[in-house]
């Protein structure tokens, strides 16, 4: 699909009335070069219809009802216009316009538009603005696009005083005909474009999605996006908002990690990450070096920065001796770096200290400072500094940012000089901290590429059967997943079987209906002897005829649950954490998508707050995290074996036995269709 005649076009025309006029004015205030045409049936200067025009149009902004809008989008596909900004509510985002939404695709054709519902875009590298509003924002010859499903919230990025030049901001609206994915390729095309920021209520098709995502990463654009509906009220007004599914939150996490997408909680965060994407790409590295002339805001930076992935790692040995020269035997050589004020006034040293510092190939080399406002005060002496540093920046062609803890301190014509030396303005110590944590994750992800693929699930109106423990546990071994000893038996044999198995033992009811059985007192830990199982038989038996009779685990390090859920927008997905009876409660868990790798299981699993018992807690023995990991791929590989009839899998607890022992499942519940 050509979206060039639609977001680059020579001609446009504009239907409505207030709101259109913005239009006219915004595209007026860019400089579009082009021909611009209304359409309206009683204002003065316009054409009545699209039948008077004098010419085809490249792309319409339809600021009308939708019953209008049905009316004139079928005229403009007749007359070969290239497409359109339908901004029109009433459509699927309402229970009523399920119709108009069908409508609308037949009124369009093979004609390309975005929304309804939304509002328009603006692309300032070639001056247009379908933009129902006014535009901040002026003419790039190289920035970022993006792409959102909000109005509002891409005014508020077109009017951020952090100096991110825009490329294009698209809008997304309820995404009837152009979905992100399809606008995340058309951006990724565009040379201009050095990386996209999205803000999402809902991803229409993953696997488009993670295919348009692969296809940016092809051409070295990264990506940075804020996910709506994290909590229970953002999910709910996303749904109200566009009609979007939302999902599962933990997946969408999984997703964006496996994609190098850099997931931003703020508008904040994710300016400043696509700001230092936009002068740097990712990250080689996470080695960040941080320097300031405060004592206080070096220790800022350490304490912030204590949960993110960056590595302060020490000044270069072989820097050392020349660094001393400039900064004195007061300084202490660390990182972050406090070379305090006593050269503050010594631009020579300073510009000395700048130099070698920038030869110690870090990542990011950063310069601390919180100008004063040049309006209230003189500020002659950061001038100088941040003159200096750029100075020194340039000469050793390192990636550098100047860094303001209050992101109000860097005033614009300090920002425009910092672009103008290739050093990146950086506003605001947290947001900038986590930019740096993302800009080297997108990296990491991309050297270890490996994108989840959508496995399809069975179908919904197939009839559920729950396994029995014991069939599934057989079918679990077949697979190599090791269970505990077993076997059946009724009342009068239960304690042959327990004895014939080894005491200690578990008895279980088996109920078919019944999946939770510790609840109901249908299971019986640690029976050490033969009347200990007849009296917890006789307990059982008035809702059990027959029993499952195991070995008892008694060398556990920890209880873990794995288990697959089938998701409606993910297809499979496999979840570890904590297990037994708190399983809720802690809610220690990780979720990931097929396939996976046994490295991203390892990172998973000493990510997970339980891994301190599979370390050895205070003298513990250590688990057996390899064969932990192990039995992880080996229920990957059993979902893609059963992935055309399994619903269900959950394995808790999963026992994890001290090095060398395995694990074992010790209890299974299994559904297939």
């Amino acid at each position: 699909m050509n979206l060039d005649r639609l977001f680059r076009p020579e001609s446009i025309v504009v239907y409505g009335g207030k709101w259109s006029d913005y239009v006219v004015e915004q595209c007026r205030k860019l400089g579009f070069p082009g021909q611009i045409w209304r359409v309206h049936p009683t204002k003065e200067g316009c054409f009545r219809s699209a039948a008077e025009l004098p010419d085809t149009p490249d792309s319409a902004f339809l600021g009308i009802n939708r019953e209008l809008t049905i009316q004139e989008l079928t005229a403009l596909r007749n007359h070969g216009a290239g497409g359109s900004v339908v901004f029109a509510s009433g459509f699927a985002e309402e229970t009523d316009g399920v119709d108009w939404a069908c409508k609308l695709d037949e009124a369009a054709g093979e004609l390309p538009f975005i929304g309804p519902n939304c509002y328009g875009f603006v692309n300032y590298f070639d001056r247009v603005a379908l933009w129902p509003d006014q535009v901040t924002g002026e003419h790039v010859d190289k920035g970022i696009a993006f792409i959102a499903q909000s109005g509002t919230i891409s005014i508020s990025v077109m009017g951020q005083r952090r100096s991110l030049p825009l490329g294009y901001v698209i809008t997304l609206g309820n995404q009837q005909r152009l979905a992100a994915e399809d606008l995340i390729r058309y951006c990724a095309d565009d040379d201009r474009v050095s990386a996209i920021g999205l803000y999402l209520e809902g991803i229409l098709d993953v696997q488009q999605f993670i295919d348009a995502v692969d296809y940016a990463r092809s051409l070295e654009k990264p990506i940075a996006l804020i996910k709506a509906g994290r909590s229970e009220q953002g999910r709910s007004i996303a749904l109200t908002h566009t009609g979007a599914l939302t999902g599962s939150d933990e997946l969408h996490d999984a997703l964006f990690e496996r994609l190098g997408i850099a997931r931003c909680e703020t508008l904040s965060s994710l300016v400043e990450t696509l700001k230092l994407l936009h002068c740097f790409g990712p990250l080689p590295s996470n080695h960040i070096l941080v320097m300031g002339a405060s004592g206080g805001d070096m220790s800022m930076v350490s304490d912030i920065a204590k949960d993110l992935e960056l590595d302060f790692s020490t000044i270069p040995d072989d820097k050392q001796g020349a660094l001393k020269a400039t900064v004195g035997e007061r300084v202490k050589l660390s990182n972050p770096l406090d070379f305090q004020t006593a050269t503050w006034f010594s631009y020579s040293k300073l510009r000395e200290m700048f130099d070698v510092i920038l030869k110690c190939d870090y990542a990011v080399t950063a310069l601390m400072l919180d100008p004063q406002d040049e309006t209230e005060a003189d500020t002659e002496s950061f001038n100088i500094v941040i003159e200096k540093f750029l100075e020194a920046a340039g000469d050793n062609y390192a990636h550098a940012a100047l860094l303001s803890s209050l992101p109000e301190s860097l005033s614009r014509s300090t920002r425009e000089k910092c672009f103008e030396s290739g050093v990146v303005p950086l506003q605001g110590l947290a947001e900038s901290l986590e930019a740096l944590n993302h800009a080297n994750g997108i990296r990491r992800a991309w050297d270890n590429w490996s994108p989840p693929e959508i496995l399809p699930s069975p179908p919904d109106e197939l009839s559920l059967r729950t396994l029995s423990e014991v069939e599934a546990k057989k079918l679990l071994k077949q697979h190599g997943i090791n269970v505990p000893e077993n076997c059946q038996a009724n009342a009068e044999k239960a304690d042959q079987a327990a004895k014939a198995i080894g005491y200690p033992v578990i008895l279980k009811a088996i109920v078919p209906e019944l999946i939770h059985k510790t609840e109901r007192g249908a299971v019986a830990l640690n029976l050490k002897n033969a009347p200990e199982v007849v009296e917890a038989v006789f307990r059982m038996s008035e809702f059990a005829e027959t029993f499952l009779i195991e070995e008892m685990i008694t060398d556990g390090v920890a209880e873990l649950i794995l288990g697959v859920t089938v998701d409606p927008q993910f297809g499979f997905a496999l979840t570890l954490g904590a297990g037994g009876t708190l399983t809720e409660l802690l809610r220690d868990s990780v979720a990931f998508l097929l396939p996976i790798s046994e490295a991203q299981v390892w990172k998973a699993v000493q990510g997970l707050r339980v891994n301190a018992l599979l370390e050895g807690w205070r003298g513990k023995p250590r688990g057996d995290t390899k064969a932990l990991v192990e039995n992880v791929l080996k229920l990957a590989e059993f979902v893609e074996k059963h992935g055309d009839r399994l619903a269900e899998l959950e394995l808790n607890p999963l026992i994890v036995r001290p090095q060398g022992k395995g694990v074992v499942a010790a209890d299974a519940l299994i559904r297939f269709k």
